[in-house]
C-alpha cells in the first residue's frame, strides 16, 4: 500500500501599510503612534487591494494601528468572504521616548545616527522595545502559522516588523535589518511549509503603485 503524505504549503502575502505624513519629508519615528494614511497612502492601499484581487485570501491579519487596519480593509474590499483579524504580534515596534521625534532630536551626533543605519539592533531605545523582543513575537507568530490550515493569508504590518520578519526567516543577524526594509504598500510573497522552511517568491514589489 502506497502512503501519500500531503505537505501543506501556505502562501503568505506580506504588505506594509500605506504612506502616512511621517513617511515623507524629514524622517520621524512612528512606532505605536496612531497616524492616519495620507491621501496617497489611501490611493496606494486601494491599488494594492486591486493587485491582490485575483488571489483568494482566507484571512487578512493586521496590527491594531489605523494605518494597517485601513490598508487591510482596502485589500479586503476586493475579496469575497475574507476574514479580517487584528493580530497583536504584528504591532509596530515601540520606539518609546523616540516616537514623534526626528532623527536630529534623537541622535546626539552624526556618528550615532550612522550607527542607527549600520547596527540598529545595538540601540537600547528608552522605554521602547529591542529588535530581539520584536523577533521573539515574530517567532511565535510563525510557529502558530505553521500549524494553521489556511492556503493563502495576508499580513499587513509595519516597516520595522516586516524587515525583522525576513531577518527571522533567513536566520540572519539583525545588523542586516536595512537590507530587508520595504516601501509602503509593497507586496512580498513567501510560501511557508509545515516544516517551517520557506520559499521566497518576491520581496518589496511595488510595481502596482501609481502616484
Amino acid at each position: 500500500m502506497l502512503l501519500v503524505l500531503l505537505v501543506k504549503n501556505m502562501n503568505i502575502f506580506i504588505i506594509r501599510h500605506g504612506e502616512t505624513a511621517f513617511n515623507v519629508g524629514e524622517h520621524k519615528f512612528r512606532g505605536r503612534m496612531d497616524i492616519s494614511l495620507s491621501e496617497l497612502g489611501l490611493k496606494h492601499a486601494e491599488q494594492t487591494g486591486k493587485a491582490l484581487s485575483n488571489i483568494p485570501l482566507d484571512i487578512i491579519h493586521y496590527s491594531k494601528l489605523s494605518r494597517t487596519r485601513v490598508t487591510a480593509s482596502k485589500i479586503g474590499q476586493n475579496q469575497n468572504n475574507t476574514q479580517l483579524l487584528e493580530e497583536p504580534f504584528l504591532y509596530d515596534i515601540s520606539f518609546g521616548d523616540w516616537e514623534g521625534k526626528a532623527d536630529r532630536e534623537v541622535f546626539s551626533s552624526k556618528e550615532e545616527e550612522k550607527r542607527w543605519h549600520t547596527d540598529p539592533h545595538s540601540f537600547i531605545i528608552p522605554n521602547g522595545e529591542t529588535f530581539y523582543q520584536v523577533l521573539d513575537r515574530i517567532h511565535r507568530l510563525f510557529k502558530r502559522l505553521e500549524n494553521q490550515k489556511e492556503e493563502s493569508i495576508a499580513l499587513v504590518s509595519h516597516g520595522v516588523v516586516i524587515a525583522l520578519m525576513f531577518v527571522y526567516l533567513y536566520k540572519t543577524h539583525p545588523s542586516n535589518f536595512w537590507k530587508f526594509f520595504v516601501k509602503p504598500c509593497s507586496i512580498s510573497h513567501i510560501v511557508l511549509k509545515e516544516s517551517g522552511n520557506f520559499k521566497l517568491v518576491k520581496i518589496n514589489d511595488f510595481h502596482h503603485l501609481q502616484d
